[in-house]
């Protein structure tokens, strides 16, 4: 039993996937969202109803691509752990072992990651149809 736990713990793959990482995506995207659309409201306020929306469209343009930059970048850093966490080629968690949840929410972590690179493109596809604050 001791040889099975001490095996257990040499395959850990080190600091590990914590709850930091796991919503740092959806963090990302919930942030991009407010920026984007209190930018747009702001200068839709300030300009009025007719005002064109040239300004707008590259502000958020720029942070669209700072936002998937992160979110790439998470994906990445987690990719590299989902890599060291797998020992075989079992997808199946169903033993309780601190590898087993490990490698479980690496996996949700990088589903997360796709969901929030989806949904920030969402967020940034109205001000290029738009033409105007109207």
């Amino acid at each position: 039993m001791n040889g099975k736990i001490s095996t257990e713990v040499r395959r850990e793959t080190g600091t590990g996937t914590d709850l930091w990482r796991v919503i740092a995506a959806p963090i990302v995207w919930a942030l991009h969202f407010l920026f984007c659309y209190v930018y747009a409201a702001i200068h839709c306020e300030k300009a009025g109803r007719d005002a064109p929306l040239g300004d707008v469209r590259i502000v958020i343009a720029i942070a669209t691509c700072v936002a998937l930059g992160a979110i790439a970048l998470s994906t990445w850093h987690l990719w590299r752990v989902r890599g060291r966490s797998l020992t075989d080629n079992d997808f199946e968690f169903d033993h309780n072992t601190p590898e087993e949840r490990h490698r479980f929410l690496s996996h949700v972590a990088l589903m997360l990651c796709v969901l929030s690179a989806v949904a920030v493109l969402y967020v940034a596809i109205p001000v290029f149809y738009l033409s105007s604050c109207r």
